[in-house]
C-alpha cells in the first residue's frame, strides 16, 4: 500500500509541475483600450511635441520642439514588430558612429553622443493613416544599411548619400515580392539609442500621422492650430519641411483603437510594438 501511495503521489506531483510549465509558455492574450505606459520592458516617455493630440498620462517630459514621435524607452537591440498590416512607404538611415555639438545645433549639452541610431521607417495602414518609427538600429527591409559602402559615417549629418536605400543595395527581395506590405507581427527592426550618456538614450520613437479625411471637424481645427504653432518654430519658418504641415497623433493619446499583446486575426486591433520575449517563438522571431 505504501508503494502504491508513493507512486500516486509522484504522478500527481509530476502532473502539477508539467501543467505549470505548460501554463508558463501558453499565450495569455490581452487587449488594452489605451497604449499601456509600461509593457514588456518598454516605458512610454516624452510625447510627440508636434502632435495636435498628445498625452502626459505616461510622462511629464516635454521633449524638444517639433519632436515627431513619442519615445518608447527600451534596451538597444530589442526586436520591434509591425503594429498592423501596413505598406512601407520609405526607409532611410541617418545613423552615425557619433553625434557632436558641431554638427547638431539642437544639442544643448557639451560632449558627444557615441552611437547614434536613426533608421527611419514610414508606413501607411488600411485607413490611409501613416505610421512612423525612427531611432531603430537596423531594418530587414534594407539589409545594406550600415554595411560596406554604407558603413555609418563618423559624424551625424555627414555623408548623406548613405541614407538612401538605392545606394545601399536597395530594398530586400522579400519586401519587394510582398509589394512593400508587411503583416501585423512581422519584424520591422531592432530598437536603437541616441547615445550612451543617460537612461533615456536607448529608445525608439513612434507616431501616427492621421489622414485629413479621417479627422472629425474638431480634430481638424486642433490640427490647424498645431500647424500654426509649428510655423512659429525656426525650422518650419526657414525650411517648411513636410512634417510641419501634417496631423501627428501621439499613440498613447489615441482612444479610438484597441491594442493587443499578441497578433490576432482582427484587422482593427493594433499590436504592441514590443512583445513579451516568451512569445518570440510563437510569433516566428528567432535571433
Amino acid at each position: 500500500m505504501k508503494k502504491q501511495f508513493l507512486y500516486i503521489l509522484l504522478v500527481l506531483i509530476f502532473s502539477i509541475f508539467t501543467s505549470y510549465s505548460f501554463a508558463e509558455t501558453k499565450i495569455k492574450y490581452k487587449t488594452y483600450k489605451k497604449l499601456p505606459c509600461n509593457f514588456n520592458g518598454a516605458k512610454i516617455d516624452s510625447p510627440a511635441a508636434i502632435a495636435f493630440k498628445n498625452s502626459s498620462r505616461c510622462s511629464k517630459a516635454k521633449g524638444y520642439p517639433l519632436k515627431r514621435g513619442t519615445s518608447i524607452l527600451i534596451k538597444r537591440g530589442t526586436p520591434v514588430f509591425a503594429v498592423t498590416d501596413m505598406k512601407l512607404l520609405y526607409a532611410k538611415d541617418r545613423s552615425a558612429k557619433q553625434r557632436s555639438r558641431m554638427y547638431n545645433k539642437t544639442q544643448k549639452k557639451q560632449g558627444i553622443d557615441y552611437i547614434f541610431d536613426d533608421v527611419e521607417l514610414m508606413f501607411v495602414d488600411k485607413n490611409q493613416n501613416q505610421i512612423l518609427f525612427y531611432h531603430l538600429m537596423d531594418t530587414p527591409f534594407v539589409p545594406g544599411f550600415g554595411k560596406g559602402n554604407c558603413e555609418r559615417p563618423l559624424e551625424f549629418g555627414t555623408e548623406k548619400h548613405k541614407r538612401n536605400p538605392n545606394y545601399c543595395g536597395g530594398y530586400s527581395d522579400k519586401i519587394i515580392k510582398n509589394k512593400m506590405w508587411v503583416k501585423k507581427g512581422d519584424l520591422i527592426g531592432h530598437s536603437g539609442t541616441t547615445g550612451s550618456n543617460s537612461k533615456g538614450d536607448p529608445h525608439i520613437s513612434f507616431s501616427f500621422i492621421i489622414n485629413n479625411e479621417n479627422l472629425s471637424e474638431k480634430e481638424k481645427k486642433l490640427c490647424d492650430l498645431q500647424i500654426k504653432k509649428n510655423f512659429k518654430q525656426k525650422e518650419c519658418k526657414k525650411w517648411s519641411p513636410l512634417h510641419c504641415y501634417q496631423c501627428y497623433y501621439a499613440p498613447e493619446a489615441r482612444k479610438d483603437i484597441i491594442w493587443e499583446n499578441f497578433p490576432s486575426d482582427n484587422p482593427d486591433y493594433y499590436l504592441l510594438p514590443i512583445i513579451n520575449k516568451k512569445y518570440y517563438k510563437e510569433i516566428g522571431y528567432y535571433k
